[in-house]
């Protein structure tokens, strides 16, 4: 060192400390968090909306099901389950880029009788409705009042909400799995 200088007579400043961090822009982890978010986000919301019409079913069939056991009339908890199901249905369909499954007519608003009960047990890989309990949709949603027993019934509202409850998700493919 030189002792000529004298070194308090410099323009010399004390160190710097850089200034706080801001917040903005973040760093690129929180960037991949967010759209990581989002992403979650839409699909929960795609997987939600697409749920909308079979949880409104069966917050419906669940009315019917108590209505019926709280004692009202079983013809017109049976004519409203019926409507139930052919709306549901109808919501539903098969959809052109969707493959049909053997016994499905994609004409649901037109399908009575027996082609009705195919068409509930296609969705289902099941024959509980042409050969089973659900045989009395046919007829029961027409009958005179007081004329079906309760627990039949209830019987036949149960294998609907059965069915409601089988039925896939939206955009899910269906299994082809044969059920008891």
């Amino acid at each position: 060192m030189n002792p000529t200088i004298d070194l308090s007579a410099l323009p010399l400043r004390d160190i710097h400390l850089p200034g706080p961090i801001g917040w903005w822009p973040p760093a690129p982890g929180w960037w991949l968090l967010v759209a990581l978010g989002l992403v979650a986000l839409a699909l929960y919301g795609l997987y939600y909306v697409r749920g909308r019409h079979r949880r409104a079913a069966l917050r419906t069939m669940q009315r019917v099901r108590l209505a019926l056991e709280q004692g009202a009339e079983p013809v017109a908890c049976l004519q409203s389950v019926s409507t139930l199901l052919r709306r549901f249905a109808m919501t539903t369909a098969v959809s052109g880029d969707e493959p049909a499954p053997a016994a499905a007519d994609p004409d649901v608003p037109g399908l009575i009788g027996e082609p009705w009960l195919r068409y509930l047990d296609s969705r289902w890989q099941r024959d509980a409705f042409a050969r089973g309990a659900g045989r009395r949709l046919l007829a029961a949603p027409y009958a005179r009042p007081n004329s079906i027993a309760r627990g039949e019934a209830l019987e036949l509202a149960t294998l609907c909400n059965d069915w409601l409850i089988a039925q896939p998700a939206a955009g899910r493919p269906r299994s082809t799995r044969r059920r008891p």
